[in-house]
């Protein structure tokens, strides 16, 4: 089984991210459970996510303490006190937000693979100023292999109808060609 923690602020759709993200396992004939926590609910407040994917049934619904994979939706939040290495199992996978090379990147070093993409120039290109949740799936596809992009956008398109979809799943694809991934 594959642990995620999604950290985030309200309003850059993480949750939703999350709930994709698991339609996109199953379309795979995987299993997957999205499990949110909203603290403040208020756009811009920290928010954490958690998503489990798996071969087999998952019978586990906890938060997420020990992740293999991280994915930071936006790196100010280091600067309000969270920890995105908090728990790391060995090996873990971070998806980072951002259009830095990841040796500028602290925490870079606690991670066995990093991958970067600017989510937020991504969406703004392909769709305008909406939140950066199917950049972030296109980064997290390219970047942990765990789930294909095919699925990720089949699920968006189901997720988001009409021409939204059509732009979100646009959106992961080209952040998924976007990415930049570093291995240590």
């Amino acid at each position: 089984m594959k642990e995620i923690k999604i950290l985030s602020r309200g309003g850059q759709g993480a949750v939703t991210a999350a709930k994709i993200l698991v339609a996109a396992a199953i379309k795979e004939s995987k299993y997957g459970q999205a499990v949110p926590n909203f603290g403040q609910e208020r756009k811009g407040a920290p928010v954490y996510t958690f998503a489990r994917l798996d071969e087999e049934p998952i019978s586990t619904h906890t938060y997420v303490y020990h992740p293999h994979a991280v994915v930071l939706f936006d790196l100010f939040l280091m600067e309000l006190g969270i920890d995105p290495c908090a728990g790391l199992r060995e090996n873990a996978i971070l998806v980072a937000n951002t259009p830095v090379d990841p040796v500028g990147l602290e925490i870079g070093s606690s991670f066995a693979k990093v991958g970067c993409v600017d989510a937020w120039g991504v969406t703004k290109e392909i769709i305008g100023p909406v939140p950066p949740n199917a950049a972030m799936l296109g980064a997290f596809a390219c970047t942990t292999g765990w789930v294909g992009i095919d699925a990720v956008c089949t699920a968006i398109e189901e997720f988001m109808t009409g021409s939204k979809g059509e732009k979100n799943a646009a959106c992961a694809r080209a952040a998924y060609e976007r990415t930049m991934v570093y291995a240590r």
